[in-house]
């Protein structure tokens, strides 16, 4: 059995993050969802949603920008106002980062303070915009370990997923579990 983390960026969605969750608890699996902070105050009832259904919550920024050449007091008030506001919907608990564009820099690693997730497989699905792309990428290139890129704004990025969960689910040479980040990295 091999383990996969799910990650979806720059939600929360109404409409598109509704419809992915319905369809990760309809297969039983959990992913991670790295948010912008501004859209979490208006749409708290799927924020909510993701904790409950044990989903992993993460810190995108505030607004979605490049952390890479902020300064210390930059960087605080874009993960500290998304943080609180995160906070304020599902409780206290630790946030990862992912930092935009994966744009790492010497000054965010020391003042992040909070683990920083990057990703070892990008469906590109902003690019393609095609649930047959992001269906296959998973599938033909995702193996036991990997931290899967994806974004919940793009339906088909939802429905990419789906399937390829559905096919790795149905294999009968190596079946997946997926996983959040945080249990990836406890196994």
């Amino acid at each position: 059995k091999g383990y996969l983390a799910l990650t979806f960026d720059d939600g929360p969605w109404p409409k598109t993050t509704e419809a992915l969750l319905d369809g990760l608890a309809q297969r039983g699996v959990k992913a991670t969802f790295f948010l912008v902070g501004a859209p979490v105050a208006d749409h708290q009832d799927t924020v909510r949603r993701m904790a409950d259904e044990g989903h992993q919550i993460g810190l995108h920024t505030w607004h979605h920008v490049s952390l890479q050449g902020m300064t210390r007091e930059e960087i605080a008030a874009q993960l500290g106002k998304t943080q609180q506001t995160i906070q304020a919907v599902v409780g206290p608990e630790e946030l990862m980062l992912r930092p935009p564009y994966g744009f790492v820099d010497e000054t965010l690693k020391q003042w992040a303070k909070t683990p920083i997730v990057c990703w070892s497989v990008d469906t590109e699905d902003w690019k393609y915009r095609d649930a047959d792309h992001v269906k296959k990428v998973i599938v033909e290139q995702a193996q036991d370990g990997d931290v899967v890129l994806m974004h919940d704004l793009y339906e088909t990025s939802v429905r990419g997923a789906l399937a390829a969960i559905d096919e790795l689910q149905s294999r009968t040479d190596k079946t997946y579990a997926f996983v959040t980040v945080s249990q990836l990295a406890a196994i």
